[in-house]
């Protein structure tokens, strides 16, 4: 039986990779129905804002309700992160289990270290996944960090045109950056936030990729989710993504571009609203329906700029109603109409910030200022 932690994890997991597979929003035959784009909150969602707190994820940090839980749904920073919740005898298992996936994956696969890692409390495997791997010198690290009963598992290999050395450096800048943080914690230095920790970071200049879901007890059937990956598209100049790939990221030529594709092979569908929306300084586009079974399928997308750390090149948001049993549509009934899905859509985007001032960030688009004092 999964605990509750355990089981919105991977609701949320399912519920991003449904949404990836769900028909894109375009349909040929639209119920014009649009509401009004400035809706109140009613009675019980008031309530449930009249307490709110920060939550953080990787740079970003939402206000969101009380009751709410932030659902991590996996980080790499670029060092991918892992985390246990039971102590040292956790942290073996989890080397001895990771040896064993090693060596399942590829037979041509080498341990070449498994000893104390780089700091105290910490154990460390080095590994070749592959013979063409050791060809090349590529090497893979796992450095395993117990902090009281959290154990996190920093994941790295060797970086193209980088050596063994300056890899192993960089586990260790990692390692000595990590803290221990508490769900309440939010920290006003730079850096980015994982579950149960921080881990300081004042340079800008490597990926970052950070998925969060959001679980409200009041609205178990309604799923709220943000995504960004900063260097997305990197591979392309500047110039080239302006003139080669951003036009056809956009949401909105996404939508047209399926319509005009599959025509009245899409279903119908309500559309409540549609269109650019900034949130912050980020000029996004939003598509807002609700489909003929009742889910309310709500999305925001930004198309930033590739190694652009305060204009990501994706940062997205998406919304869910009538979740249930993992599953987008399962619930008898969604709990929201759709006045109120707009109104707890739109409060919950407001809320998304970056957590620290970055550069290129404008003023209002976070919540710290690392160069100011605190009010």
């Amino acid at each position: 039986m999964l605990n509750k932690k355990k089981k919105v994890l991977f609701l949320f997991t399912t519920i991003v990779v449904l949404g990836l597979f769900q028909p894109c929003k375009a349909q040929s035959a639209i119920e014009e129905n649009a509401v009004s784009e400035n809706i109140a909150l009613t009675k019980r969602l008031e309530v449930l804002f009249l307490q709110t707190k920060l939550a953080c994820f990787g740079r970003y940090s939402l206000r969101i309700p009380q009751e709410a839980e932030l659902i991590s749904g996996g980080v790499s920073l670029p060092s991918t992160i892992g985390i246990r919740t039971d102590g040292l005898a956790g942290r073996d298992i989890q080397v001895l289990e990771d040896i064993e996936q090693i060596k399942f994956n590829n037979p041509t696969s080498e341990i070449i270290y498994n000893g104390a890692g780089p700091i105290e409390d910490s154990w460390q495997i080095q590994y070749f996944e592959n013979e063409y791997t050791k060809k090349e010198g590529d090497t893979y690290f796992n450095t395993y960090i117990t902090k009281g009963n959290i154990t996190f598992t920093i994941g790295d290999s060797t970086p193209e045109g980088q050596t063994k050395q300056s890899a192993e450096q960089k586990q260790v800048v990692r390692a000595k950056n990590l803290h221990l943080r508490k769900e309440d914690d939010i920290p006003s230095e730079p850096g980015n936030c994982i579950p149960y920790g921080f881990i300081f970071n004042n340079s800008y200049n490597e990926q970052e990729i950070v998925n969060t879901g959001l679980y409200l007890p009041s609205f178990p059937d309604v799923t709220f989710s943000v995504s960004s990956n900063k260097n997305a598209y990197g591979d392309y100049s500047p110039a080239e993504f302006e003139r080669k790939v951003r036009g056809d990221l956009s949401l909105i030529h996404r939508i047209q571009q399926a319509k005009d594709r599959q025509g009245n092979r899409y279903p119908k569908r309500t559309l409540l609203r549609e269109g650019k929306r900034n949130v912050q300084h980020w000029q996004g586009e939003e598509s807002l329906i609700r489909r003929t079974d009742g889910v309310h399928d709500f999305e925001w997308a930004l198309v930033g700029k590739p190694r652009d750390v305060a204009n990501p090149s994706v940062l997205e948001a998406h919304m869910y109603t009538k979740v249930a049993y993992n599953t987008v549509g399962a619930a008898k009934a969604a709990s929201l109409t759709d006045d109120e899905a707009i109104a707890l859509w739109d409060k919950l985007l407001s809320g998304l910030k970056f957590r620290v001032k970055v550069p290129g960030a404008p003023p209002g688009s976070y919540y710290f200022d690392p160069d100011k004092p605190a009010q």
